[in-house]
């Protein structure tokens, strides 16, 4: 009875040092003559059928835990491994590598410098990049538009003017004519009651008034006369307003089209270079001229940095040294830093081992616990036994 469990015992523990990398290396033997219970308890049984379930279940837990952890210690420890192949580097490497990074730092420095210069950066000379063979022709179109607008403003100013002073001069002209009217009305009404009285006069046999008679006629036809011609003036003054108001108007509204044709087509070009003027737009544009003079400049600094990363990755790869990112190069190149990094992966690498060994001990003592569980077993189809079984069959197939 004793060396079925034993053989059992084996075959579990090649298993677990199969699927833990051999960490899993032994159980701890165990005197069945310390294992006496009562079967007649069922309730006892229940407890340890459940408490199989709940260790196996805490042994698949460990198990990946384990693994989980192993590829974390075999990470750290081909990093150190690739770290420590730094230590194959010679004299003249290091000195090659440490002046290729000094002139990797001076032109890093200077490329900081210039990217708040770039055009790329800045949103309205990044517009002018878009039209910059057109800019000079848009600047001198833009010119000239400037230009006739001030001339077409002038011109509307004139002719606004003289608009309004025709109003005022016709409303003069229309109030002369009424005064005309009146007048009239008031010397007819004049000239007729002294008709009147002369008349009467004479109709009384009074002739001496004749003379003076004959001078209030001449008198009112010279007045009628002069009232008609100064009234026919008036009328043509009217009629004269009348066209040149209509003149002023067709040309002020020709002026007007084209102050509104140059200002919308200003307005298009500003909106387009996020501009308020035409000297903005050249400051923008010799700005641009500038810059671009930058982005040559940051262009070249990028394949040069490029050359020296090159550079360093050639001189490690010789020594069969391989790295991941160029900036870990500069970390590791010097002696104090690799030291730093050493000593933080060794305190990984520890810190992992210590939980692997905790794990270790932790997955022993479920399984001794397993092993007392199954010993204690008396059921006719070793219930516990198929239990471990079970668990074992499902982290083979997880495997």
């Amino acid at each position: 009875m004793k060396k079925s469990p034993k053989k059992f015992n084996k075959i579990l523990s090649g298993f677990f040092n199969t699927i833990t990398l051999g960490l899993f290396s032994r159980f701890k033997k165990h005197d069945d003559s310390n294992e006496i219970y009562n079967l007649l308890n069922r309730d006892d049984f229940f407890d340890d059928a459940e408490r199989a379930n709940s260790l196996c279940a805490e042994l698949m837990d460990i198990a990946h835990k384990k693994i989980d952890l192993l590829k974390e210690l075999q990470e750290v420890t081909k990093e150190e491994k690739e770290l420590e192949r730094f230590k194959l580097l010679t004299a003249e490497d290091l000195r090659k590598i440490r002046k290729l990074l000094f002139d990797h730092k001076a032109i890093e420095d200077e490329k900081e410098s210039l990217k708040g210069r770039l055009i790329s950066k800045n949103r309205i000379l990044n517009t002018i990049q878009k039209y910059e063979d057109e800019v000079p022709k848009i600047l001198k179109e833009i010119q000239e538009a400037e230009e006739k607008q001030r001339r077409v403003k002038r011109d509307v100013d004139y002719l606004e003017g003289e608009k309004e002073e025709l109003i005022y001069n016709r409303e003069q002209l229309e109030n002369a004519k009424i005064m005309i009217h009146k007048v009239s009305i008031g010397t007819v009404i004049t000239f007729g009651i002294i008709a009147l009285i002369f008349a009467s006069i004479i109709m009384n046999g009074n002739n001496r008034i004749f003379i003076p008679a004959v001078i209030t006629a001449i008198a009112a036809i010279g007045m009628g006369t002069w009232l008609y011609i100064f009234r026919r003036r008036v009328e043509y003054e009217i009629v004269k307003n009348g066209r040149m108001q209509a003149r002023a108007v067709k040309l002020l509204n020709k002026a007007k089209i084209r102050y509104v044709y140059y200002t919308n087509f200003l307005e298009y070009e500003y909106k387009k270079f996020n501009v308020d003027s035409l000297e903005q737009l050249e400051r923008n544009w010799e700005l641009y001229k500038k810059n671009k003079h930058h982005e040559k400049r940051y262009r070249s600094i990028n394949s040069t940095m490029s050359r020296i990363e090159d550079e360093v990755l050639d001189i490690l790869e010789n020594r069969g040294i391989h790295v991941n990112y160029f900036d870990d190069i500069k970390q590791w190149s010097s002696v104090e830093e690799r030291k730093k990094i050493l000593m933080a992966l060794q305190q990984e690498k520890e810190a992992l081992e210590s939980k692997l060994d905790f794990l270790d001990t932790y997955q022993e003592d479920i399984w001794t616990q397993l092993n007392e569980l199954k010993e204690r077993d008396q059921t006719e189809n070793k219930i516990i036994e198929k239990i471990i079984q079970n668990y074992l069959e499902d982290m083979e197939a997880k495997a």
